[in-house]
C-alpha cells in the first residue's frame, strides 16, 4: 500500500531528526528512498530532481532567501539593526517583549525567509542569556501569530478561493483563533527569565546616548529612532502591502541601501559573499526535492480512502488528512491545495464556517510541528538548537489550539 510506504519514509525521517542528522541529509535520503520504494528508476528520479530544482517556486524560495541575506547583511553593517534594538530596549524595559515583537514585526511579511531575518534580531537582543531552545521557539512562534488575521497570507485567500465563502467571512471565523494564538504564547514568553547585563553589550548603548548628547533619553527621541532604523523593513512591509511581489520588493529595499550608502559593486559583492549561507541554500533545495518527490509518485493519493474507512466521525478525517499532509510536507499551499477540495467534494459543495476553521487549525498545527517547515528548519539551523526539544515546546499551544477548533466546530456545528 503506498501510504503505508509514506509513512515507512516518515518514522525513519524522524529517527534521523532525533538523532540529530542534519535537516539536509534527511531529506535527500529521504527523497532517494521514497522515490525507490515507488519504483522510481534513477533516469525518472533525476528528472524529479530537476523538475523541483527548475520549479518556479523553489527558485523564488531561494532568491528570496538570499535576498533577505544581503538586506540583513547591510541592515547590519550600517548600523540599523543595533539602533533599533538600543531604541526598544530603552523604551521597553523588559527585554522579552523585544524578543517577541521583532519575529512578530518581521512575521508581517509572509516570505519564506522571515524567520531567518529575525532570528540574528533575536540574537542580539536577549544574547546569551536565553536558552537556545526559548529564542528558537520565540522566534518561531510569534513569526506566525498574524496568518489568521492578514489577508496578505496565501493561505487564507487560497480557502476562500476553493470553500467559496468570502474572505471577510474567512478571516473574522479564524481571528478569534489567531488572538488564542498570541494569548498562548505569552506563559512561554514570559516565564523566560532574561540577564539584562549579558543581554546586550551595554557599550553600544552608551555610545548611542553620548553621541546623542543624552536627547535618546527622551521618549520622542527614541520612537524616531525606532521608526528610521526600521524604515527599510517598513518600506518592504508597505511594498508587500501594495501587492508589490515580494522578490521585486526586496530587490527595490537594497537598491535603495546601495544608493543610500554608495556602495561600489566590489563592495556590494563582498557584502553578497559575506551573506549568503550555502548550507542553508542547500537545505531549502533537498526540502523542494523531498516534496516535488512525494507529488510524483502520488503518496498522498490513498490517504482519503484509507482514513474513510476508519470508525471515527468524518470532521476528524478531515482534520487528521491536514494535519498529515502539512507535517510531511512543512507547507500550508500543500495540505489547503489537498486537503480543503476534499473536504468541500465530501461536504457536496456545502462547508461551513466551523469546519473550515477546524480543518485550517489542523493543517496550521501540522506545519507548525513539521521539521519541514522552512522557518522551523532556518531558526533551528541558526540557533543551532535541538528540535525535539522545541517541538515539545510547541506541542502544547498547538494541541490546544486544535482541542479548541474542535470544540468549536461540535458546539456551533
Amino acid at each position: 500500500m503506498d501510504t503505508t510506504k509514506l509513512l515507512i519514509v516518515f518514522v525513519i525521517m524522524m529517527i534521523l531528526l532525533w538523532r540529530k542528522i542534519p535537516l539536509v541529509y534527511v531529506v535527500i535520503g529521504a527523497s532517494i528512498v521514497l522515490a525507490f520504494l515507488f519504483g522510481t528508476d534513477l533516469t525518472d528520479f533525476l528528472k524529479m530532481v530537476w523538475d523541483a530544482t527548475k520549479d518556479p517556486s523553489t527558485i523564488e524560495i531561494e532568491v528570496i532567501l538570499a535576498l533577505i541575506m544581503i538586506l540583513e547583511q547591510i541592515l547590519r553593517q550600517q548600523g540599523y539593526l543595533e539602533r533599533m534594538l538600543t531604541a526598544l530596549t530603552r523604551l521597553i524595559k523588559d527585554r522579552r517583549i523585544v524578543m517577541a515583537i521583532i519575529p512578530a514585526f518581521i512575521g508581517l511579511m509572509p516570505s519564506a525567509g522571515g524567520a531567518l531575518f529575525s532570528a540574528p534580531l533575536v540574537e542580539q537582543a536577549v544574547g546569551k542569556s536565553v536558552s537556545v531552545a526559548n529564542k528558537t521557539f520565540i522566534n518561531f512562534y510569534f513569526r506566525h501569530v498574524w496568518e489568521f488575521f492578514l489577508p496578505l497570507y496565501p493561505g487564507v485567500l487560497l480557502v476562500s478561493n476553493i470553500t467559496g465563502i468570502p474572505l471577510t467571512s474567512v478571516l473574522l471565523g479564524l481571528m478569534p483563533f489567531g488572538i488564542l494564538v498570541i494569548l498562548l504564547g505569552l506563559p512561554f514568553l514570559f516565564r523566560i527569565k532574561v540577564d539584562e547585563e549579558l543581554a546586550i553589550d551595554p557599550q553600544p548603548l552608551h555610545t548611542a546616548v553620548a553621541s546623542q548628547n543624552g536627547a535618546m533619553d527622551t521618549r520622542r527621541k527614541l520612537i524616531k529612532d525606532v521608526i528610521l532604523s526600521t524604515l527599510p523593513v517598513i518600506s518592504l512591509v508597505s511594498l508587500v502591502f501594495a501587492k508589490v511581489p515580494i522578490t521585486l520588493a526586496i530587490t527595490i529595499v537594497i537598491a535603495v541601501l546601495v544608493l543610500r550608502h554608495r556602495f561600489n559593486i566590489r563592495e556590494f559583492l563582498k557584502i553578497a559573499y559575506k551573506a549568503l549561507v550555502i548550507k542553508t541554500l542547500i537545505m531549502i533545495w533537498g526540502i523542494m526535492i523531498f516534496k516535488q518527490v512525494m507529488e510524483t509518485v502520488g503518496s498522498f493519493d490513498e490517504l482519503p480512502a484509507l482514513l474513510g474507512n476508519l470508525p471515527v466521525p468524518e470532521f476528524l478525517i478531515f482534520a487528521f488528512i491536514a494535519f498529515f499532509i502539512s507535517f510531511m510536507t512543512g507547507q500550508t499551499g500543500t495540505y489547503i491545495g489537498i486537503a480543503f477540495p476534499i473536504v468541500v467534494a465530501a461536504s457536496g459543495g456545502h462547508i461551513n464556517l466551523p469546519l473550515v476553521a477546524l480543518v485550517f487549525m489542523a493543517g496550521s498545527a501540522g506545519t507548525m510541528l513539521s521539521p519541514m517547515h522552512l522557518c522551523l528548519s532556518l531558526t533551528i539551523d541558526y540557533f543551532k538548537s535541538d528540535l525535539n526539544q522545541v517541538l515539545r515546546m510547541l506541542v502544547i499551544p498547538e494541541s490546544i489550539l486544535v482541542g479548541t477548533a474542535i470544540l468549536s466546530y461540535i458546539i456551533l456545528s
